[in-house]
């Protein structure tokens, strides 16, 4: 489970991001665990902030557009089950009631404004929402598919909030700050995801108001204007590790192969005619929006990035005055001075990028989406005014009639992405005077040449290989032979050695038999010549005798 320091840590970069300083963002893992995974619902609750009736563009639909392009191969449902005016008490009445509770697999809670701004305890605001998570637990939710998020800032000192007599219409924000004081170290305790939201926004306001005390990121000094709804889905953004300011990236050095982020690439070539490349984008472009134009150009004025959600595309190399068309296909997305694409340019954002114009469909039912989910959720507004009540079956008919309008536009949505997802782009850069197809003509040309340089190669590398090896063949023949003279060698020396010891043993053997024969005889002739020397001795006894 993730704690609250890695939150602060989040919150951190997003305060330096907004003061304009450089933040190295770790690069982007699309299996983090905090971000959303296919087949997720997440359930957005929370008051008219989220609701968003006021505004086409909440900070739910931000987030829905960003993993559009982010994640194409990934189908979440953002389900917006806010209602206009509502508190954490609000939600508890229809938890039970509301179909919409049902199925969440994620859920991100931004309520407090309206209890702040009816002056409800800090006691009751923090023990009704111990209840809402304890519910969201209940039906299966652990602690960390649980997003708090703070109240967004009550703007008291723009000028828009004082009377004509210089009394301030709006006043909560201190008990704001009172809530948000309980809800870092409750957060902790419910085991919890928590989100500072308001902090950067103060900050960010404080600078704008140094320069105009009439600038705000409020429609009403309460609820975020569209700046300040990106700014909100910029810091989930943030916070879930996400890079705000860089969707890809695709650099082209001077010299060497391109280096890229979230892209994959394949038959590049650079010649005198410019360059090009197949492109297999694993994000896609975010969809142009004026709010986000706004957005960007606020960040700009006020601090050092007006960057957000770019498709960087950079060349080195290219001479600066000159002007190159860059292409897509058969789509011409604009001309630009080598200068210009040294420094880089958006190119997912061009108007005339065939990707660009299937996301702004994406985006056009997104917006659809909401204005059905506004309308479906009007009722619920009714039964916390009491100005209406429904039964259980009409409940249920008008959650499923939203349901199946929801799911089609969805289904829509997705048939978009999932199509670009699966295609890919042929990218050139032509330099003046030439056309795409004779830059095309150069590089299958090239490419032919590296392909018959290659198969050269490898057949001379074939025949150093068969040269090398009739080489070792021949030497381990030539072993083999030697081997075998020097076995046949040991052989014929082993056997003249056996014949030699069975010569000489053979002489030994007759010697010995000459010896034993020449001793028998001796023994024989002694004993002959005893017996003679006997006999003769008896005679001679018996002479003498006479």
């Amino acid at each position: 489970m993730k704690k609250t320091y890695f939150i602060k840590l989040s919150l951190i970069l997003c305060l330096l991001l907004l003061q304009g300083m450089p933040v190295q963002a770790e690069p982007l893992s699309s299996d983090s665990p905090d971000f959303y995974s296919d087949k997720d619902v997440v359930g957005f609750i929370g008051d008219s902030i989220t609701y968003a009736s006021y505004t086409p563009l909440s900070y739910m639909d931000i987030l829905n557009l960003f993993y559009l392009s982010l994640f194409p191969d990934r189908q979440i449902e953002f389900r917006n089950i806010s209602a206009g005016g509502y508190k954490i008490s609000d939600v508890l009445n229809i938890y039970n009631q509301d179909p919409a509770f049902d199925g969440l697999d994620k859920a991100v809670i931004m309520l407090g404004t309206n209890e702040a701004i009816l002056g409800i305890s800090t006691e009751d605001y923090i023990t009704n929402m111990d209840a809402l998570i304890g519910r969201l637990k209940e039906d299966g939710l652990e602690g960390s598919d649980i997003l708090l998020l703070s109240p967004p800032v009550c703007d008291e000192n723009c000028s828009l909030n004082f009377t004509k007599n210089g009394s301030r219409k709006w006043a909560f924000e201190s008990r704001v700050l009172e809530y948000m004081d309980q809800l870092e170290t409750k957060s902790a305790q419910w085991g919890v995801r928590y989100l500072d939201l308001h902090t950067p926004m103060a900050a960010l306001t404080e600078t704008m108001q140094q320069e105009d005390p009439g600038n705000t990121l409020t429609t009403d000094c309460i609820h975020p204007n569209a700046a300040g709804q990106v700014l909100i889905a910029c810091s989930i953004l943030q916070a879930q590790g996400a890079d705000p300011e860089v969707l890809s990236q695709l650099h082209v050095p001077e010299d060497g192969e391109p280096q890229t982020q979230g892209n994959t690439i394949s038959d590049f070539y650079r010649g005198e005619k410019g360059l090009c490349l197949t492109l297999a984008p694993e994000v896609l472009p975010l969809a142009n929006r004026s709010e986000f134009t706004a957005f960007r150009e606020l960040m700009n004025r006020y601090t050092s990035s007006g960057a957000l959600f770019q498709q960087r595309f950079s060349i080195q190399g290219l001479s600066e005055e000159d002007s190159y068309c860059l292409r897509a296909g058969d789509e011409e997305l604009g001309n630009f001075t080598g200068k210009e694409l040294a420094e880089g340019i958006d190119m997912g954002a061009l108007e005339t990028n065939p990707r660009q114009q299937a996301m702004q469909q994406a985006a056009s039912l997104c917006r659809q989406r909401h204005r059905e989910v506004v309308e479906a959720r009007d009722m619920w507004i009714e039964v916390m005014m009491q100005r209406a009540s429904f039964t259980p079956e009409q409940i249920q008919a008008a959650y499923e009639t939203w349901r199946v309008k929801d799911d089609a536009l969805n289904s829509e949505i997705y048939a978009i992405t999932g199509k670009l997802a699966d295609d890919v782009l042929r990218i050139t850069v032509t330099a003046q005077g030439y056309l795409p197809e004779e830059l095309e003509q150069d590089a299958q040309e090239a490419k032919e040449a590296a392909r018959k340089a290659q198969e050269e190669q490898a057949a001379r590398e074939a025949q150093e290989a068969a040269r090398k090896a009739a080489e070792a063949q021949a030497a381990k023949e030539a072993e083999e032979a030697a081997r075998k003279a020097a076995q046949e060698q040991a052989a014929k020396e082993a056997e003249e050695a056996a014949r030699k010891a069975a010569e000489a043993a053979a002489r030994e053997q007759a010697a010995m038999e000459s010896r034993r024969k020449l001793l028998l005889w001796g023994s024989l002739a002694g004993g002959a010549l005893l017996l003679c020397l006997g006999i003769l001795g008896i005679f001679l006894r018996k002479k003498k005798r006479r």
